[in-house]
């Protein structure tokens, strides 16, 4: 006759509910960190679009800007105004134009400025070695800044260009 079949069953000692809270554990610490990465990944992408509509939006005000030049009345204008000594910090306070990019969600129109040309004395150079260089024309650059504002007021992106009246973009 055999015993009764509880008192023959060994004593567990509770290994597999360890061991299942150990691998719980690691999983959930796996899980927060992807989420994390995926996190990070999320403002990194939304940071990078964001620097690239201010790039597209100041790019978009200094070819206005261009234009604006081109038209042959507006030379005048441009004498009266400087360009900023650091480029870097301009504000867009003082501006000759406002170029409105509506499809976009901009924190702030784009803006541009048209400076006070710098003249430059065009050389022709003797390839030929055969005589002086001779002198040419005065030419005008004309200093064209823009600066564009991205989704947000963080993302600012400041472009310059030397315009050879007229531009030539």
């Amino acid at each position: 006759m055999t015993g009764h079949p509880l008192k023959s069953a060994p004593c567990q000692q509770g290994s597999a509910l360890i061991i299942a809270l150990v691998f719980l554990l690691l999983m959930t610490m796996v899980g927060v960190s992807a989420l994390q990465q995926t996190t990070l990944q999320e403002r990194m992408a939304g940071n990078l679009r964001d620097r690239n509509l201010a790039f597209q939006a100041s790019e978009a005000a200094l070819r206005a800007g261009e234009r604006w030049l081109d038209e042959g009345a507006n030379m005048l204008i441009a004498e009266g105004t400087a360009t900023p000594t650091d480029p870097r910090s301009w504000d867009g306070a003082a501006y000759s134009g406002i170029y409105a990019m509506n499809d976009l969600q901009l924190a702030d129109d784009p803006r541009y400025r048209v400076s006070t040309p710098r003249l430059v004395r065009e050389r022709s150079v003797d390839i030929a070695g055969e005589g002086a260089a001779g002198a040419g024309s005065v030419l005008s650059y004309y200093p064209v800044l823009s600066r564009g504002v991205g989704g947000t007021d963080s993302a600012i992106a400041i472009v310059q260009s030397y315009c050879l009246w007229p531009c030539r973009p």
